[in-house]
């Protein structure tokens, strides 16, 4: 007798597992996180224009650890793909329409990310220095501490 329960599927399971990093995958550790420069780069994401210009080809939705701000700025690439503005509303609406809004946090968690940046002025220098730390951890977990059995 077959079950055909699909959470005891092995496929299925392994394709809907949050995907860690390689490095970390096996060992069971937790991986070099910048929560503070995530929200800083999407808060400078939604108030600047042109900052997306500055990370687009640096950073991917999976460079983030927390799994609301992947899905924040998976809607910001997706965006900037369709040539749509970004901003706090229309971030805002695509989260909306992708039954996505409740899971990251709401409109208010939105909105409150673009308080982490000071002023519109901030914002490009500030994108680009956040996302560069982001990416670093990410791509270098040895130089913070971290070796494949973990933290060090």
């Amino acid at each position: 007798m077959s079950n055909n329960n699909p959470d005891n599927d092995p496929i299925t399971r392994m394709a809907t597992k949050k995907k860690a990093s390689p490095f970390f995958q096996d060992s069971g550790r937790i991986p070099p996180q910048a929560v503070d420069f995530e929200e800083a780069v999407l808060g400078a994401l939604m108030l600047e224009k042109n900052a997306v210009n500055d990370v687009i080809d640096v950073l991917s939705p999976e460079s983030f650890y927390k799994d609301q701000h992947q899905k924040i700025y998976a809607v910001v690439h997706h965006l900037f793909g369709n040539s749509q503005p970004i901003d706090i509303l229309t971030v805002t609406q695509e989260l909306r329409n992708r039954g996505e809004l409740e899971y990251v946090g709401g409109a208010y968690y939105i909105s409150q990310l673009t308080n982490r940046i000071a002023s519109a002025a901030q914002c490009g220098a500030s994108c680009s220095y956040h996302s560069s730390k982001i990416y670093s951890k990410r791509a270098y977990p040895n130089f913070f501490g971290h070796d494949k059995n973990g933290l060090r």
